[in-house]
């Protein structure tokens, strides 16, 4: 008895056991999916903050080109007038007496509300102002020196003065221009204009969008944000401290840095306990810097849905897991007070499921992954197969110039061997780039779809290819609407089309005595359509329903690989477009780019034709 006791004390035992491992087991696969699940967001979270923050980076360099471009422009618009005030004795007769006189102030006067400059003022060889466009005003300038500015220092010794500084009378910031008059000679006196800055300012502050610039010092001194104003980017030297104070130029500010990080490289900085991402450019203009900073919050956007997705598929992982435990647990509890040999039939029935599941799903996985081969394989052959075509001449030709090399140096002609190993540079130079055009066929990129103006495009399309036209000596035409050309597009796809089809134009045309390449836009419909034609020898009937095929090229002297026309078939289609050839009248091919337009521009209907084209040749 007390055997048989031991024996199913054992058997107890073991069985309990058993129930453990497989309770164990049982844990370890439910909490699987939800670790997956974590895992899968933290690498999802990853990927798209990098692409959130390259989408950022993409859009502080656009804004700050267009920031840079108004900065410069507003600096080209007054350029000019104080070598104009130089030249006018109207302004400068007041330097041949040696005292202020009205009439010089009356018409700088005039000439400061025709032109919109902030101030506009005359000096002698001292630096004391004889005649100002505010003579009339408490503040007025005459008979103020500002000899100690470098914009006159510069504009005295015959050089064009330039310089951004706190008025030192008025207390307004402005840029200050310089030029000495006589324009030529021994210089008599100073003309100089200022120009407020503060519009570009105001009109930053409007957009909404955090953007600031700095001077060679790295002083701030137009900001979106005004309490940034006369703040440094970093602490600055004493020498350069005392510099600024003898030119009074930000008169008594104290210049203390605005944020806790260095703002000179790309990279997060904090300000005013806030998270910037940080871009700058350079103007071009007296060392200044314009910097964009883009909230961090931004460059995180999409961390948040897939976090909230995450928790909440787990959140359903688990009511589905509760759900069905509580099923099995009831289901289980009838079976209990049945008999013994239905649940262990039904046991084994479960078992028998969840293998035979693993097995399919093991199958369809294999099958997967078969299929995915298959497909790989597939898409290497196929470019193998143009990679082998493309290659096997340039690879025959450098056999041919290895060999040849080896037995010039056997003979020692080393100029023929040098001459034979440049032309084998020159073919793996080819080789090189045709690898990138395939690269670039394979994955053309990906843009931001925005609504744009399509002649805009078209002009930045038309600034790039413009050294190919001049190069060729073909004349360009464009033949643009009065109306904005409104698409919802990716603009950087739509100038690489047009530039393929631009420079396609001048290679047609460059044979032709007056080659000609004329774009005309306007809406077809409720498309948008470009029509690009030449006046060369056009396409053969035979050939132009290849022309769009990879490697396929009428070029048979220019080097090319048959790929751009490829290109910008796949563009146009990405765009929900479309790109067709036909024949041009009298000669030549005309290349038609349909792209969808607005709803409000297709409305109109009008392709705005009548208007005289733009030449550039």
């Amino acid at each position: 008895m007390t055997r048989r006791r031991r024996g199913r004390s054992e058997q107890s035992l073991a069985k309990r056991i058993e129930m453990t491992e497989k309770r164990s087991n049982r844990w370890f696969y439910l909490a699987l999916p939800p670790l997956l699940m974590v895992v899968a967001a933290f690498v999802l979270v990853e990927l798209f903050m990098d692409l959130d923050e390259d989408s950022a980076d993409r859009k502080a360099a656009e804004r700050l080109t267009l920031y840079r471009q108004t900065i410069l422009g507003e600096y080209q618009k007054y350029r000019y007038l104080p070598y104009m005030i130089a030249r006018d004795p109207r302004a400068t007769s007041a330097l041949g007496l040696g005292q202020p006189v009205e009439s010089a102030n009356r018409f700088l006067e005039e000439m400061a509300e025709n032109s919109g400059a902030d101030l506009l003022y005359v000096m002698n060889a001292e630096g004391t102002t004889l005649a100002a466009s505010n003579w009339q005003d408490p503040l007025s300038l005459v008979g103020r020196n500002y000899g100690f500015r470098p914009y006159f220092k510069s504009a005295i010794n015959g050089q064009e003065g330039q310089f951004f500084a706190i008025g030192a009378t008025l207390g307004e910031p402005g840029l200050f221009l310089a030029r000495p008059t006589p324009v030529s000679g021994q210089p008599l006196g100073v003309a100089v204009v200022k120009v407020d800055m503060r519009p570009l300012e105001e009109a930053w502050a409007e957009g909404g969008e955090t953007v600031f610039a700095s001077d060679a010092n790295g002083v701030i001194f137009l900001s979106s944000h005004p309490e940034w104003r006369y703040s440094t980017l970093a602490k600055l030297p004493e020498e350069i401290r005392q510099t600024i104070s003898a030119t009074r130029q930000y008169g008594g500010q104290t210049l203390q840095p605005v944020g806790e990080q260095s703002l000179h490289t790309k990279d997060l900085v904090t300000i005013g306990g806030k998270s910037f991402r940080h871009n700058s450019a350079d103007v071009g203009l007296l060392g200044w810097t314009l910097h964009f900073l883009v909230p961090v919050e931004e460059t995180r956007k999409s961390v948040l849905p897939i976090w909230a997705a995450t928790i909440t598929l787990c959140l359903i992982y688990l009511v589905i897991v509760l759900v069905l435990r509580g099923r099995r647990l009831r289901k289980t509890s009838v079976q209990l007070r049945q008999e013994s040999a239905d649940l262990k039939e039904l046991n084994t029935r479960l078992v028998g499921e969840i293998q035979e599941r693993r097995r399919v799903e093991s199958e369809l996985l294999e099958a997967q992954r078969g299929l995915a081969r298959s497909n790989r394989l597939a898409a290497v052959g196929e470019m193998s197969a143009a990679v082998v075509h493309e290659l096997s001449q340039p690879l025959s030709a450098l056999r041919m110039f290895v060999a040849g090399t080896r037995k010039f140096l056997e003979k020692g002609d080393t100029r023929t061997a040098s001459e034979n190993l440049n032309e084998i540079d020159s073919l793996q130079m080819r080789m090189a780039s045709l690898t990138q055009e395939l690269k670039r066929f394979a994955r053309p990129g990906e843009s931001r779809i925005e609504n744009i103006d399509l002649r805009e495009s078209i002009r930045t399309a038309e600034k790039i290819v413009r050294p190919s036209f001049e190069e060729t000596g073909v004349c360009l035409k464009l033949l643009l609407p009065d109306q904005p050309l409104e698409v919802e597009t990716a603009p950087l796809r739509v100038e690489q089309i047009l530039v393929n089809l631009l420079r396609n134009g001048a290679d047609a045309a460059a044979a032709e005595e007056e080659g000609e390449v004329l774009l005309v836009a306007g809406l077809a419909g409720n498309q948008a359509l470009l029509e690009i034609s030449d006046n060369g020898p056009g396409i053969p009937d035979d050939l132009r329903e290849r022309i769009f095929d990879p490697f396929f090229s009428t070029k048979t002297s220019s080097g090319g690989m048959g790929l751009g026309l490829a290109i910008s078939m796949r563009l146009a289609e990405d765009l929900g477009g479309s790109l067709s050839v036909r024949a041009n009248t009298p000669k030549g091919a005309l290349f038609e780019l349909f792209l969808p337009a607005l709803a409000s521009e297709t409305s109109e209907h009008n392709r705005n034709r009548g208007q005289e084209p733009e030449a550039a040749e």
